[in-house]
């Protein structure tokens, strides 16, 4: 991938969309050998606040198995928007506009940087409420 180029592509998209179907296909097929790794976040073992996608893993194991999300309040929106929004909106501007799959790096970078920043804020509210309830 050319990092000077200022759009992604559809070459890009399919990247993406690959994936996206192999990480549903590991966490469906091999869930223990995910949740198994028992790997930590740095970020939350070192200053006790919870990383944008701490829980995610789990959550994600849980949904594609039917079970509601229980550890981070952004899971079910992020799961929506991967694996529901984005193919729809890929398939349908492929489809009708296929000039609009050039999407703008720097914009894109925005809207990530913004999205993580709420996904933070939001995972370390609900931490931080249950801690204030349970004393």
């Amino acid at each position: 991938m050319n990092t000077s180029e200022p759009h992604l592509g559809p070459r890009e998209h399919c990247l993406v969309l690959a994936g996206l179907v192999l990480s549903a296909l590991v966490l469906i097929a091999a869930p223990h050998a995910v949740l198994g790794a028992h790997y930590q976040c740095l970020l939350h073992r070192i200053t006790g606040l919870r990383c944008p996608f701490c829980g995610m893993t789990h959550d994600f194991v849980l949904m594609f198995h039917g079970a509601a999300p229980q550890n981070n309040p952004g899971s079910l929106v992020l799961a929506i928007a991967l694996y529901i929004a984005y193919p729809v909106w890929l398939a349908w501007t492929a489809l009708r506009r296929p000039a609009r799959l050039l999407v703008n790096r720097d914009r894109l970078v925005r809207v990530l940087v913004f999205a993580m920043l709420a996904l933070f804020i939001t995972n370390n509210l609900a931490l931080w409420r249950s801690t204030w309830f349970i004393q």
